[in-house]
C-alpha cells in the first residue's frame, strides 16, 4: 500500500467512508447524530476477522457536541468496500 497517497488523498477517503455513513439506513441506526468527525486512517496488517491488508477510515458520531458512537469503514487498497462497523 502506498501511503503517501493515502496521506495526499486522505480527504478523498474520509468523504468515502462519510458517503457509506449516510447509505445506511437511518432506520437501522440505533443512535441519532448531527456531526460527523474524521478521526484517523490506518493501515491494518493483522486482524482477526478483517482481510488484510487494509485500510481502517474511522468518523466519530457526535450529537450535541456529545460522542455518541464510531463508524469504522474498512476498504481495500483500490477502495472496495471489505466490511463496516458502527458502535
Amino acid at each position: 500500500m502506498d501511503l503517501s497517497s493515502i496521506r495526499k488523498n486522505k480527504n478523498d477517503y474520509y468523504k468515502l467512508a462519510n458517503d457509506y455513513l449516510k447509505n445506511i439506513d437511518s432506520n437501522e441506526l440505533d443512535i441519532s447524530f448531527d456531526k460527523i468527525i474524521s478521526k484517523s486512517i490506518s493501515i491494518l496488517m493483522d486482524h482477526d476477522f478483517i482481510p488484510t491488508p487494509c485500510i481502517e477510515i474511522k468518523l466519530e458520531l457526535q450529537n450535541n457536541q456529545i460522542k455518541v458512537g464510531n463508524y469504522f469503514l474498512y476498504i481495500d487498497e483500490n477502495k472496495q468496500f471489505l466490511d463496516e462497523f458502527l458502535f
